[in-house]
């Protein structure tokens, strides 16, 4: 029985690593980052979610009646009706999907083992681009859908969603792996709540 379990665990991790290897990644600093830096490269990505959440998705010719996810836009970062329709909320999920799995022993890592921990974070990873493509073509055939200017527009849509998503992923992974201050995921709520206090 401890022989099939090892066989699948072996099974996962080179799966798991063969995926990584086509995933865009943000590479860690080579050398240590000032703080004025820090700064800077934490503002540069605070900028590009806000500019993000001005830009319309095109294509679309009304906003929906209905906003699914209106009880938690400020907990997702997310704007209705602008490339970060989606916000923070695939990067959730996946955290949490993987979260659980750890916890019920699916998935068996030891956090002390620095290989396991960077095996973890490349799973995630890949769930949260799972995630963003099923929550990216579910908003722009169902949620959308009906409100584009012509059937056309359904996949650009649909890849609007998944690649402003993609970006957002990035760009917390750029902060978290020491170019920037913090997390991306509390950088971009913080940036929500107070634009919805100052707009």
């Amino acid at each position: 029985m401890s022989t099939i379990q090892n066989d699948d665990e072996g099974i996962f991790r080179r799966i798991i690593k063969k995926i990584s290897a086509y995933i865009p990644q943000v590479e860690k600093p080579k050398k240590k980052i000032s703080l004025t830096e820090k700064f800077v490269w934490s503002g540069i990505a605070l900028f590009a979610y806000l500019i993000m959440g001005q830009i319309p998705l095109y294509g679309v010719t009304s906003d929906p009646k209905f906003d699914f996810l209106a009880f938690a836009r400020v907990i997702f970062a997310a704007q209705q009706g602008t490339l970060l329709e989606l916000g923070i909320g695939p990067i959730v999920t996946a955290g949490l999907l993987m979260q659980l799995l750890k916890g019920s022993e699916l998935v068996k890592l030891n956090f002390k083992n620095p290989d396991d921990r960077s095996l973890f974070t490349s799973a995630t990873k890949i769930v949260t681009i799972i995630v963003i493509i099923a929550e990216g073509t579910l908003y722009g055939t169902s949620v959308y859908g009906h409100l584009v200017a012509s059937p056309l527009f359904v996949p650009i849509l649909v890849g609007q969603l998944i690649g402003a998503s993609l970006i957002v992923m990035l760009l917390d992974e750029m902060v978290q792996k020491g170019w920037g201050l913090g997390s991306g995921i509390s950088l971009f709520i913080m940036a929500g709540v107070a634009q919805g206090i100052l707009w």
